[in-house]
């Protein structure tokens, strides 16, 4: 995968720069090996991400390197080198078949591979036993390959359902566990997100 993030500013600029780099995208050539392409608005109107999930390293490799090289993440914005993530762990909650209506992203810094693996992990751990919260669907966890990020991809059925979870009592201290007292982590805080273009290879 690789994963995107730019600042819009405001709601206006936002829509302009999504419609825009949406427009840009399946203007473009289409790389080998880009399995999808997705584009999301943040529910603030302060942001964009583009989330691009590929076959292979190879292919990014190829296509970053090509004659007209491919350029990941968001058309029309600043152009950067790109930050590659795999997914380490999975989580679908009973509400797994629900229809996502939100995306949280959640982001977290950390000191290295074994810290990515070793926070991960304890976060399934602190979970195995508590319920899911009402409106969790999924928690997809992601590490950088640079071992400095850990970057959770959860889905939501709406952005009130995740409004509620951070708010409502958390008698077993998971919240401030994950967000404050496991070495070699620090959050990065996180954005709720919403769906604008997905663009897909031909079937």
């Amino acid at each position: 995968m690789v994963i995107t993030l730019r600042h819009a500013g405001d709601a206006a600029r936002q829509q302009a720069l999504s419609e825009a780099a949406a427009a840009g995208r399946e203007q473009e050539l289409w790389p080998g090996g880009l399995l999808s392409w997705s584009l999301f608005a943040s529910t603030d109107g302060q942001a964009l991400m583009a989330y691009e999930q590929w076959a292979d390293d190879a292919s990014l490799d190829a296509a970053l390197a090509s004659p007209a090289p491919y350029v990941p993440g968001i058309v029309g914005t600043e152009p950067s080198a790109p930050v590659r993530y795999r997914v380490h762990r999975s989580h679908v909650s009973a509400a797994g078949q629900a229809e996502v209506g939100c995306v949280v992203t959640p982001v977290f810094d950390v000191d290295g591979p074994e810290r990515q693996r070793h926070f991960i992990d304890e976060v399934f751990t602190m979970v195995k036993d508590v319920p899911p919260m009402p409106g969790s669907i999924a928690a997809h966890f992601h590490t950088s390959t640079d071992g400095t990020r850990v970057f959770n991809y959860a889905e939501w059925t709406d952005e009130q359902a995740h409004i509620d979870a951070v708010t409502a009592n958390d008698p077993q201290r998971i919240r401030s566990r994950i967000t404050g007292e496991i070495e070699g982590v620090r959050p990065c805080g996180y954005r709720r997100w919403h769906l604008h273009t997905v663009l897909t290879t031909a079937p």
